[in-house]
């Protein structure tokens, strides 16, 4: 259980998995930097019983960060103010590992040989690890941010798709939409859904053209009302999916349609 105090915490995932309990319920692995503020409780729990989780803990009064302060960089108003948006600084960023290695090495002058200088050593040493704490924080939150942003437009584009299933789609339509370029559309959209832009497309007007069918409409106009370009394209990716045509489809559907009827 850690409780922050009137102080920030900075706390190191050194050896195993751990997540957080109540709100945040979150997965930290090794290398992963925990970042607690002022005025916050969090307990942090091991995510497997067989193997202990170790953690290395430094507290920081907001005093030693007005102390080290200088005119060209105010580190208390720069930790009160910087925009986090996330508890958590990934193990995968560069300068975690840097930090890692500085706050180790501060842990360990105590046993040095070597006095002279110690102190200067130790201030300098502890005014860049927060520096550099402070820009990984910020580079953190920007990656978080453009991560967030990234699922705000998929999430977008499946609700543009849903209203405009049966209009122009292509990629070309979506930049003129989205400002963002067709192919960085169509790549993110596989990352976050495992298929392509066209086939959820494709199977999203499949889907609707069912529906149709069963309305008695004629193939040819489903076609029309579906979005497909040519009715050799609908033929073609309607047996593709189903593996039946159109009208096989309609024929199977009415049929057992009619047996279930009778019992």
């Amino acid at each position: 259980m850690f409780h922050s105090g009137p102080h920030y915490q900075i706390v190191f995932v050194i050896h195993g998995m751990c997540r957080f309990l109540e709100n945040i319920q979150q997965l930290c692995r090794p290398s992963d930097i925990i970042f607690l503020k002022p005025g916050q409780t969090q307990e942090i729990v091991s995510v497997s019983q067989k193997s202990n989780c170790r953690l290395l803990g430094i507290t920081i009064p907001e005093e030693s960060l007005v102390m080290l302060s200088d005119p060209t960089c105010d580190l208390a108003a720069n930790f009160r103010f910087a925009p986090y948006n996330t508890a958590v600084i990934p193990g995968e960023m560069k300068s975690t590992m840097l930090l890692r290695n500085m706050i180790t090495k501060l842990d360990t002058l105590k046993d040095e040989d070597m006095k002279p200088g110690i102190e200067l050593y130790e201030k300098s040493l502890f005014t860049t690890f927060l520096v550099l704490f402070l820009r990984t924080c910020i580079q953190s939150d920007q990656m978080y941010q453009f991560h967030q942003k990234k699922m705000l437009m998929i999430d977008d584009v499946f609700e543009y798709i849903s209203q405009h299933l049966t209009e122009d789609l292509s990629l070309k339509k979506l930049e003129e939409v989205f400002f963002i370029s067709g192919e960085h559309i169509s790549r993110e959209f596989k990352k976050s859904t495992g298929v392509t832009l066209h086939s959820y497309i494709t199977r999203a007007r499949i889907d609707l053209s069912k529906k149709y069918l069963l309305q008695d409409l004629s193939v040819r106009d489903v076609c029309q009302l579906c979005g497909f370009s040519s009715y050799n394209h609908f033929f073609k990716m309607f047996k593709k999916e189903c593996g039946m045509t159109p009208m096989e489809y309609y024929q199977k559907t009415c049929e057992k349609k009619d047996t279930d009827r009778i019992f």
